[in-house]
Protein backbone atom coordinates (compact mmCIF):
# COMPACT_ATOMS: atom_id res chain seq x y z
CA UNK A 1 0.00 0.00 0.00
CA UNK A 2 1.60 3.37 -1.03
CA UNK A 3 2.11 5.93 1.63
CA UNK A 4 0.07 9.26 2.30
CA UNK A 5 2.39 12.03 3.04
CA UNK A 6 4.66 12.25 0.35
CA UNK A 7 2.44 11.85 -1.85
CA UNK A 8 0.25 14.69 -0.40
CA UNK A 9 2.87 17.21 0.60
CA UNK A 10 3.92 17.17 -3.47
CA UNK A 11 0.63 18.56 -3.94
CA UNK A 12 0.01 21.07 -1.05
CA UNK A 13 2.84 22.59 0.84
CA UNK A 14 3.62 21.99 4.56
CA UNK A 15 1.25 25.70 4.79
CA UNK A 16 -1.36 24.44 3.38
CA UNK A 17 -2.82 22.96 6.61
CA UNK A 18 -1.18 24.83 8.88
CA UNK A 19 -3.13 27.98 8.02
CA UNK A 20 -6.31 26.10 9.76
CA UNK A 21 -4.33 26.34 12.98
CA UNK A 22 -3.54 30.31 13.15
CA UNK A 23 -5.66 32.35 15.23
CA UNK A 24 -7.04 33.89 11.94
CA UNK A 25 -8.27 30.51 10.96
CA UNK A 26 -11.87 31.21 11.47
CA UNK A 27 -11.87 34.38 9.43
CA UNK A 28 -9.53 32.68 6.73
CA UNK A 29 -12.17 30.35 6.39
CA UNK A 30 -14.98 32.30 6.21
CA UNK A 31 -13.38 34.25 3.44
CA UNK A 32 -12.79 31.05 1.34
CA UNK A 33 -16.55 30.18 2.42
CA UNK A 34 -17.57 33.44 0.88
CA UNK A 35 -15.40 33.05 -2.47
CA UNK A 36 -15.76 29.55 -3.09
CA UNK A 37 -19.48 30.18 -4.44
CA UNK A 38 -18.28 32.78 -7.43
CA UNK A 39 -14.75 31.38 -8.21
CA UNK A 40 -16.70 27.59 -8.76
CA UNK A 41 -19.35 29.39 -11.14
CA UNK A 42 -17.37 31.68 -12.88
CA UNK A 43 -13.82 29.99 -12.77
CA UNK A 44 -11.64 32.83 -11.56
CA UNK A 45 -12.03 36.62 -10.13
CA UNK A 46 -10.46 39.31 -10.26
CA UNK A 47 -7.80 40.28 -7.28
CA UNK A 48 -10.24 43.93 -6.43
CA UNK A 49 -13.86 41.60 -6.71
CA UNK A 50 -11.92 39.32 -4.18
CA UNK A 51 -10.65 42.15 -2.36
CA UNK A 52 -14.16 43.52 -2.07
CA UNK A 53 -15.38 40.26 -0.78
CA UNK A 54 -12.67 39.76 1.98
CA UNK A 55 -13.18 43.63 3.04
CA UNK A 56 -16.92 42.91 3.88
CA UNK A 57 -15.92 40.02 5.77
CA UNK A 58 -13.50 42.37 8.08
CA UNK A 59 -16.43 45.12 8.50
CA UNK A 60 -18.63 42.75 10.02
CA UNK A 61 -16.25 41.12 12.13
CA UNK A 62 -13.02 42.54 12.65
CA UNK A 63 -11.09 40.42 14.54
CA UNK A 64 -8.14 39.86 12.46
CA UNK A 65 -4.84 40.06 14.29
CA UNK A 66 -2.28 41.03 12.13
CA UNK A 67 1.24 40.91 14.67
CA UNK A 68 1.51 36.72 14.79
CA UNK A 69 1.67 36.41 10.73
CA UNK A 70 2.16 39.67 9.58
CA UNK A 71 4.75 41.40 12.18
CA UNK A 72 6.18 43.59 10.11
CA UNK A 73 2.71 45.25 8.34
CA UNK A 74 1.83 47.16 10.43
CA UNK A 75 1.63 50.08 8.58
CA UNK A 76 -0.41 47.97 5.57
CA UNK A 77 -2.69 46.47 8.20
CA UNK A 78 -3.95 50.45 9.74
CA UNK A 79 -6.22 50.59 6.90
CA UNK A 80 -9.43 47.83 5.83
CA UNK A 81 -8.36 47.25 1.83
CA UNK A 82 -4.74 47.13 3.24
CA UNK A 83 -5.83 43.94 5.68
CA UNK A 84 -7.79 42.50 2.72
CA UNK A 85 -4.61 42.83 1.13
CA UNK A 86 -2.75 40.75 4.03
CA UNK A 87 -5.96 38.19 3.94
CA UNK A 88 -5.07 37.22 0.10
CA UNK A 89 -1.64 37.16 -0.04
CA UNK A 90 -1.72 34.38 3.02
CA UNK A 91 -4.39 32.37 0.93
CA UNK A 92 -1.97 32.70 -2.08
CA UNK A 93 1.05 31.82 -0.31
CA UNK A 94 -0.69 28.55 1.43
CA UNK A 95 -2.25 27.70 -2.25
CA UNK A 96 -5.87 27.76 -0.92
CA UNK A 97 -5.78 30.25 -4.08
CA UNK A 98 -4.02 30.42 -7.14
CA UNK A 99 -2.81 33.63 -8.85
CA UNK A 100 -1.20 32.34 -12.41
CA UNK A 101 1.30 34.36 -13.82
CA UNK A 102 -0.63 36.00 -16.97
CA UNK A 103 0.67 37.63 -20.44
CA UNK A 104 -1.41 40.55 -19.99
CA UNK A 105 -0.46 41.13 -16.57
CA UNK A 106 -4.18 40.47 -15.13
CA UNK A 107 -4.27 39.60 -11.67
CA UNK A 108 -6.64 36.77 -11.55
CA UNK A 109 -7.37 34.58 -8.29
CA UNK A 110 -8.74 30.84 -8.71
CA UNK A 111 -9.81 28.12 -5.82
CA UNK A 112 -7.55 25.50 -5.79
CA UNK A 113 -8.60 21.89 -6.61
CA UNK A 114 -7.53 20.52 -3.08
CA UNK A 115 -8.86 23.81 -1.21
CA UNK A 116 -12.16 22.94 -2.58
CA UNK A 117 -12.04 19.42 -1.99
CA UNK A 118 -11.43 20.54 2.05
CA UNK A 119 -13.81 23.01 2.10
CA UNK A 120 -16.56 20.21 1.24
CA UNK A 121 -15.36 18.25 4.07
CA UNK A 122 -15.27 21.27 6.32
CA UNK A 123 -18.46 22.17 5.50
CA UNK A 124 -20.01 19.04 6.47
CA UNK A 125 -18.44 18.67 9.93
CA UNK A 126 -19.02 22.21 10.61
CA UNK A 127 -22.59 22.43 9.82
CA UNK A 128 -23.48 18.90 10.44
CA UNK A 129 -25.33 17.68 7.04
CA UNK A 130 -27.19 14.65 7.39
CA UNK A 131 -26.56 12.48 4.23
CA UNK A 132 -29.19 10.44 3.51
CA UNK A 133 -28.14 6.95 3.76
CA UNK A 134 -30.57 5.15 2.38
CA UNK A 135 -29.87 6.99 -1.24
CA UNK A 136 -26.62 5.55 -1.22
CA UNK A 137 -27.43 1.78 -0.12
CA UNK A 138 -30.35 1.97 -2.12
CA UNK A 139 -28.59 2.23 -5.29
CA UNK A 140 -25.79 -0.37 -4.36
CA UNK A 141 -28.92 -2.87 -3.91
CA UNK A 142 -30.62 -1.82 -6.84
CA UNK A 143 -27.63 -2.83 -8.98
CA UNK A 144 -26.96 -5.95 -7.16
CA UNK A 145 -30.72 -6.86 -8.21
CA UNK A 146 -30.31 -5.74 -11.50
CA UNK A 147 -30.23 -9.04 -14.08
CA UNK A 148 -28.73 -7.28 -16.34
CA UNK A 149 -25.64 -6.10 -14.18
CA UNK A 150 -22.61 -7.91 -14.09
CA UNK A 151 -21.84 -8.26 -17.92
CA UNK A 152 -19.85 -7.14 -19.89
CA UNK A 153 -19.00 -3.96 -17.44
CA UNK A 154 -18.88 -6.76 -14.40
CA UNK A 155 -16.00 -5.02 -12.91
CA UNK A 156 -17.45 -1.42 -13.36
CA UNK A 157 -20.64 -2.70 -12.01
CA UNK A 158 -18.78 -4.17 -9.28
CA UNK A 159 -16.43 -1.07 -8.34
CA UNK A 160 -19.95 1.17 -8.15
CA UNK A 161 -21.73 -1.22 -5.83
CA UNK A 162 -18.90 -1.12 -3.58
CA UNK A 163 -18.51 2.83 -3.79
CA UNK A 164 -22.23 3.15 -2.76
CA UNK A 165 -22.24 1.08 0.13
CA UNK A 166 -18.84 2.70 1.56
CA UNK A 167 -20.51 6.24 1.31
CA UNK A 168 -23.54 4.88 2.73
CA UNK A 169 -21.96 3.66 6.11
CA UNK A 170 -20.04 6.88 5.77
CA UNK A 171 -23.03 8.82 5.78
CA UNK A 172 -24.91 6.27 8.50
CA UNK A 173 -21.81 6.81 10.65
CA UNK A 174 -22.12 10.71 10.43
CA UNK A 175 -26.09 10.11 11.42
CA UNK A 176 -24.43 8.67 14.34
CA UNK A 177 -22.35 11.64 15.72
CA UNK A 178 -25.31 14.13 14.62
CA UNK A 179 -27.14 12.27 17.86
CA UNK A 180 -23.86 13.02 19.86
CA UNK A 181 -23.96 16.77 18.26
CA UNK A 182 -27.65 17.01 19.48
CA UNK A 183 -26.95 15.21 22.79
CA UNK A 184 -24.38 17.51 24.41
CA UNK A 185 -26.92 20.53 22.78
CA UNK A 186 -29.61 18.75 25.03
CA UNK A 187 -27.74 18.45 28.36
CA UNK A 188 -26.61 22.35 27.52
CA UNK A 189 -29.89 23.08 27.58
CA UNK A 190 -30.90 25.46 30.52
CA UNK A 191 -34.63 26.15 29.11
CA UNK A 192 -37.82 24.24 28.26
CA UNK A 193 -37.68 26.05 25.13
CA UNK A 194 -33.89 25.17 24.05
CA UNK A 195 -34.37 21.43 25.45
CA UNK A 196 -38.07 21.14 23.15
CA UNK A 197 -36.31 23.07 20.47
CA UNK A 198 -33.64 20.74 20.38
CA UNK A 199 -36.12 17.25 20.70
CA UNK A 200 -38.94 17.98 18.05
CA UNK A 201 -37.06 20.92 15.48
CA UNK A 202 -33.93 19.45 15.42
CA UNK A 203 -33.28 16.13 16.01
CA UNK A 204 -37.14 14.87 14.93
CA UNK A 205 -36.74 16.76 11.59
CA UNK A 206 -33.54 15.85 10.68
CA UNK A 207 -32.89 12.60 12.17
CA UNK A 208 -36.37 10.74 12.92
CA UNK A 209 -37.98 12.12 9.56
CA UNK A 210 -35.73 12.61 7.13
CA UNK A 211 -33.61 9.20 8.01
CA UNK A 212 -35.86 6.69 9.57
CA UNK A 213 -39.16 7.72 7.78
CA UNK A 214 -36.85 6.67 4.64
CA UNK A 215 -35.01 4.03 5.97
CA UNK A 216 -39.25 1.90 6.99
CA UNK A 217 -40.14 3.31 3.06
CA UNK A 218 -37.02 1.74 1.29
CA UNK A 219 -37.30 -1.49 3.15
CA UNK A 220 -33.78 -1.48 3.09
CA UNK A 221 -33.11 -4.45 5.97
CA UNK A 222 -35.09 -7.10 3.69
CA UNK A 223 -33.06 -5.38 0.16
CA UNK A 224 -29.41 -5.62 1.47
CA UNK A 225 -30.51 -9.53 2.35
CA UNK A 226 -31.39 -10.07 -1.38
CA UNK A 227 -28.62 -8.01 -1.99
CA UNK A 228 -26.41 -10.40 -0.05
CA UNK A 229 -27.51 -13.45 -1.45
CA UNK A 230 -27.64 -11.94 -4.84
CA UNK A 231 -23.55 -11.23 -4.35
CA UNK A 232 -22.98 -14.80 -3.45
CA UNK A 233 -24.63 -16.00 -6.75
CA UNK A 234 -22.13 -13.87 -8.69
CA UNK A 235 -19.40 -14.32 -6.88
CA UNK A 236 -20.21 -18.66 -7.45
CA UNK A 237 -20.74 -17.90 -11.28
CA UNK A 238 -17.37 -18.27 -13.00
CA UNK A 239 -18.61 -17.01 -16.08
CA UNK A 240 -19.30 -13.70 -14.21
CA UNK A 241 -15.73 -13.87 -12.79
CA UNK A 242 -13.81 -14.77 -15.96
CA UNK A 243 -15.78 -11.49 -17.57
CA UNK A 244 -14.58 -9.49 -14.67
CA UNK A 245 -11.06 -10.80 -14.63
CA UNK A 246 -11.15 -9.76 -18.76
CA UNK A 247 -12.46 -6.24 -17.93
CA UNK A 248 -9.74 -5.81 -15.18
CA UNK A 249 -6.97 -7.08 -17.77
CA UNK A 250 -8.20 -4.83 -20.13
CA UNK A 251 -8.37 -1.64 -17.85
CA UNK A 252 -4.81 -2.14 -16.46
CA UNK A 253 -2.49 -4.37 -19.18
CA UNK A 254 0.41 -4.04 -16.63
CA UNK A 255 -1.60 -6.19 -14.08
CA UNK A 256 -1.62 -10.47 -14.69
CA UNK A 257 -4.32 -13.00 -14.76
CA UNK A 258 -3.84 -14.34 -11.16
CA UNK A 259 -3.24 -10.71 -9.69
CA UNK A 260 -6.61 -9.31 -11.48
CA UNK A 261 -8.80 -12.59 -9.95
CA UNK A 262 -7.43 -12.00 -6.31
CA UNK A 263 -8.26 -8.26 -6.59
CA UNK A 264 -11.55 -9.31 -7.78
CA UNK A 265 -12.31 -11.27 -4.74
CA UNK A 266 -10.93 -9.09 -2.56
CA UNK A 267 -13.29 -6.35 -3.47
CA UNK A 268 -15.76 -8.71 -3.54
CA UNK A 269 -15.42 -10.43 0.06
CA UNK A 270 -15.07 -6.28 0.77
CA UNK A 271 -18.47 -5.89 -0.43
CA UNK A 272 -19.98 -8.63 1.87
CA UNK A 273 -18.61 -7.66 4.59
CA UNK A 274 -19.74 -4.23 4.47
CA UNK A 275 -23.55 -5.37 3.20
CA UNK A 276 -23.71 -7.93 6.55
CA UNK A 277 -22.37 -4.50 8.55
CA UNK A 278 -25.45 -2.49 7.41
CA UNK A 279 -28.28 -3.55 9.91
CA UNK A 280 -26.19 -3.94 13.02
CA UNK A 281 -25.21 -0.33 12.98
CA UNK A 282 -28.71 0.78 12.03
CA UNK A 283 -29.55 -0.85 14.95
CA UNK A 284 -27.08 0.62 17.02
CA UNK A 285 -27.78 3.75 15.66
CA UNK A 286 -31.69 3.00 16.77
CA UNK A 287 -30.52 2.25 20.42
CA UNK A 288 -28.28 5.73 20.08
CA UNK A 289 -31.67 7.54 19.15
CA UNK A 290 -33.98 5.97 22.21
CA UNK A 291 -30.93 6.55 24.28
CA UNK A 292 -31.06 10.16 23.35
CA UNK A 293 -35.29 10.55 23.77
CA UNK A 294 -34.74 9.39 27.26
CA UNK A 295 -32.09 11.67 27.73
CA UNK A 296 -34.29 14.13 26.53
CA UNK A 297 -37.43 13.57 28.00
CA UNK A 298 -35.30 13.20 31.75
CA UNK A 299 -33.93 16.76 31.16
CA UNK A 300 -37.41 18.30 30.72
CA UNK A 301 -38.72 16.98 33.13
CA UNK A 302 -35.75 17.91 35.39
CA UNK A 303 -36.24 21.63 34.16
CA UNK A 304 -39.87 21.88 34.33
CA UNK A 305 -39.70 20.88 38.19
CA UNK A 306 -36.32 23.10 39.16
CA UNK A 307 -36.84 26.64 38.38
CA UNK A 308 -34.11 28.42 36.91
CA UNK A 309 -33.14 30.30 40.66
CA UNK A 310 -32.98 27.22 42.32
CA UNK A 311 -30.57 25.14 39.77
CA UNK A 312 -28.90 28.35 39.64
CA UNK A 313 -28.35 28.50 42.81
CA UNK A 314 -27.48 24.03 43.38
CA UNK A 315 -24.76 24.59 40.16
CA UNK A 316 -22.96 27.16 42.09
CA UNK A 317 -22.88 25.00 45.53
CA UNK A 318 -21.46 21.99 43.25
CA UNK A 319 -19.33 24.31 41.52
CA UNK A 320 -17.95 25.52 44.67
CA UNK A 321 -17.41 21.70 46.27
CA UNK A 322 -16.31 21.11 42.65
CA UNK A 323 -12.74 23.83 43.34
CA UNK A 324 -12.37 22.56 46.03
CA UNK A 325 -12.49 18.54 45.47
CA UNK A 326 -11.06 18.30 42.02
CA UNK A 327 -8.95 15.53 42.54
CA UNK A 328 -10.34 13.72 45.16
CA UNK A 329 -13.66 11.84 47.14
CA UNK A 330 -15.82 14.10 49.18
CA UNK A 331 -15.58 11.91 51.58
CA UNK A 332 -11.82 12.69 52.32
CA UNK A 333 -12.38 16.14 52.57
CA UNK A 334 -12.24 18.35 55.73
CA UNK A 335 -15.59 19.05 57.07
CA UNK A 336 -15.32 22.77 56.72
CA UNK A 337 -16.06 23.79 53.04
CA UNK A 338 -17.08 27.32 53.42
CA UNK A 339 -20.45 26.46 51.54
CA UNK A 340 -22.91 29.51 51.20
CA UNK A 341 -25.01 30.32 54.34
CA UNK A 342 -27.75 27.68 54.20
CA UNK A 343 -31.59 29.36 54.38
CA UNK A 344 -33.50 26.67 56.42
CA UNK A 345 -33.96 26.65 60.20
CA UNK A 346 -31.53 23.03 60.84
CA UNK A 347 -29.84 20.93 58.61
CA UNK A 348 -27.21 18.44 59.09
CA UNK A 349 -23.88 18.70 58.21
CA UNK A 350 -22.34 17.74 54.78
CA UNK A 351 -20.94 14.24 55.24
CA UNK A 352 -19.90 11.32 53.03
CA UNK A 353 -23.55 9.59 54.36
CA UNK A 354 -25.56 12.27 54.60
CA UNK A 355 -27.45 11.28 50.97
CA UNK A 356 -27.75 7.42 52.22
CA UNK A 357 -31.16 6.81 52.89
CA UNK A 358 -31.54 3.57 55.53
CA UNK A 359 -33.48 0.93 53.73
CA UNK A 360 -37.62 0.59 54.47
CA UNK A 361 -38.95 -2.70 56.34
CA UNK A 362 -42.08 -3.39 55.87
CA UNK A 363 -44.46 -5.34 58.44
CA UNK A 364 -46.10 -7.66 57.01
CA UNK A 365 -50.15 -7.41 57.87
CA UNK A 366 -52.79 -9.25 58.85
CA UNK A 367 -55.99 -10.70 57.06
CA UNK A 368 -58.95 -9.86 59.14
CA UNK A 369 -61.72 -12.62 58.10
CA UNK A 370 -65.08 -11.56 57.00
CA UNK A 371 -67.63 -12.15 59.57
CA UNK A 372 -70.68 -14.41 59.91
CA UNK A 373 -73.05 -11.38 60.00
CA UNK A 374 -72.71 -10.93 56.66
CA UNK A 375 -75.75 -8.35 55.02
CA UNK A 376 -77.14 -9.09 51.46
CA UNK A 377 -75.87 -5.84 50.93
CA UNK A 378 -72.66 -6.34 51.72
CA UNK A 379 -72.68 -9.05 49.58
CA UNK A 380 -73.83 -7.16 46.55
CA UNK A 381 -71.53 -4.22 46.93
CA UNK A 382 -68.57 -6.70 47.62
CA UNK A 383 -69.87 -8.71 43.87
CA UNK A 384 -70.55 -5.02 42.10
CA UNK A 385 -66.94 -4.30 43.21
CA UNK A 386 -65.46 -7.61 41.71
CA UNK A 387 -67.30 -7.13 38.67
CA UNK A 388 -65.99 -3.70 37.82
CA UNK A 389 -62.56 -4.58 38.66
CA UNK A 390 -62.91 -7.58 35.72
CA UNK A 391 -64.53 -4.87 33.46
CA UNK A 392 -61.64 -2.74 33.56
CA UNK A 393 -58.93 -5.54 33.72
CA UNK A 394 -57.69 -5.53 29.69
CA UNK A 395 -57.43 -9.06 29.29
CA UNK A 396 -58.43 -11.86 26.10
CA UNK A 397 -61.59 -12.66 27.64
CA UNK A 398 -63.07 -9.02 27.12
CA UNK A 399 -61.28 -8.41 23.79
CA UNK A 400 -62.97 -12.20 22.72
CA UNK A 401 -66.41 -10.12 24.26
CA UNK A 402 -65.92 -7.46 22.33
CA UNK A 403 -65.40 -9.14 19.11
CA UNK A 404 -67.98 -11.49 19.70
CA UNK A 405 -70.98 -8.67 19.97
CA UNK A 406 -69.59 -7.83 16.41
CA UNK A 407 -72.13 -8.78 13.72
CA UNK A 408 -71.23 -11.51 10.93
CA UNK A 409 -70.03 -14.91 11.56
CA UNK A 410 -66.84 -16.47 11.07
CA UNK A 411 -64.46 -15.18 8.32
CA UNK A 412 -66.36 -11.75 8.82
CA UNK A 413 -64.25 -8.29 8.63
CA UNK A 414 -65.05 -5.54 10.16
CA UNK A 415 -62.74 -1.85 9.62
CA UNK A 416 -61.84 0.63 12.66
CA UNK A 417 -64.66 3.44 10.68
CA UNK A 418 -67.67 0.67 11.44
CA UNK A 419 -66.72 -0.61 15.03
CA UNK A 420 -69.24 0.39 17.74
CA UNK A 421 -67.18 2.92 19.71
CA UNK A 422 -68.89 5.95 21.57
CA UNK A 423 -67.22 6.05 25.00
CA UNK A 424 -63.73 5.52 27.06
CA UNK A 425 -65.58 1.79 27.72
CA UNK A 426 -65.48 1.00 24.16
CA UNK A 427 -62.02 2.50 23.74
CA UNK A 428 -60.74 -0.37 26.49
CA UNK A 429 -61.88 -2.87 24.36
CA UNK A 430 -60.38 -1.69 21.05
CA UNK A 431 -57.09 -1.22 23.43
CA UNK A 432 -57.69 -5.05 24.52
CA UNK A 433 -58.18 -6.53 21.30
CA UNK A 434 -55.06 -4.47 20.29
CA UNK A 435 -53.24 -5.98 23.25
CA UNK A 436 -53.79 -10.26 22.49
CA UNK A 437 -54.46 -9.76 18.60
CA UNK A 438 -51.62 -12.34 18.87
CA UNK A 439 -53.00 -14.36 21.55
CA UNK A 440 -53.24 -18.13 21.73
CA UNK A 441 -56.57 -17.93 23.03
CA UNK A 442 -58.01 -14.41 20.78
CA UNK A 443 -60.88 -15.41 18.46
CA UNK A 444 -59.66 -12.77 15.68
CA UNK A 445 -57.38 -11.41 14.30
CA UNK A 446 -56.00 -8.07 13.33
CA UNK A 447 -55.13 -6.62 10.22
CA UNK A 448 -53.30 -3.39 10.24
CA UNK A 449 -53.04 -0.82 8.00
CA UNK A 450 -49.33 0.28 8.40
CA UNK A 451 -48.52 -3.61 7.76
CA UNK A 452 -50.94 -4.10 4.95
CA UNK A 453 -50.07 -1.02 2.93
CA UNK A 454 -46.17 -1.46 3.49
CA UNK A 455 -46.29 2.60 4.50
CA UNK A 456 -45.02 4.88 7.51
CA UNK A 457 -47.84 7.08 7.03
CA UNK A 458 -51.23 5.20 8.04
CA UNK A 459 -54.75 6.40 7.61
CA UNK A 460 -56.17 7.72 10.95
CA UNK A 461 -60.33 7.47 12.16
CA UNK A 462 -61.38 9.19 15.11
CA UNK A 463 -63.15 7.32 17.63
CA UNK A 464 -64.50 8.90 20.49
CA UNK A 465 -62.55 12.05 20.52
CA UNK A 466 -59.05 9.32 19.73
CA UNK A 467 -57.57 9.25 16.58
CA UNK A 468 -56.65 5.77 16.30
CA UNK A 469 -54.34 4.33 13.38
CA UNK A 470 -57.04 2.34 10.68
CA UNK A 471 -56.75 -1.68 10.95
CA UNK A 472 -59.61 -4.58 10.79
CA UNK A 473 -60.66 -6.84 13.10
CA UNK A 474 -61.73 -10.23 11.42
CA UNK A 475 -63.38 -13.03 13.43
CA UNK A 476 -61.96 -16.34 13.33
Amino acid sequence: MPFLGAPLFNEVPREFFGLLAGRNASLYLDVLDRLAPALEEAGHLSRAEAAVVVEERLREHPEFEVKEEFPDAAAEATTLSGQAALVLRRLVETRWLLEPVRSDWQRLVLLNPSAELMLSALRQMARGDHGQFTDRLQIACSQLLNPDAFGEQGFADLEACLSNVRDGLRELRQMESGIERHTRRLLASETLRENLAVLYDDFSETIGHACYRELVRARLPSRILQARRRLDEVGANARVLDLMQRERLRRSPQVDAPTAASEIRVRMDELARLLDSVVPMADALDRRAADFARRAFARLRYLQETNSELRERVQAVFAHVDGLVSRGRLHEVRQDLELPAISVVEAGLLSSDSLYRPRLRRVAGELEPVGEDVSETDVDEAMAELGANLRDTLNVIRANRFVERLAGGSGSRTGLADLPVSNDDDIADIIACLLHAGARDAAYRVESARDAEETSEPGRVTKAGYAIEEFTLEKK
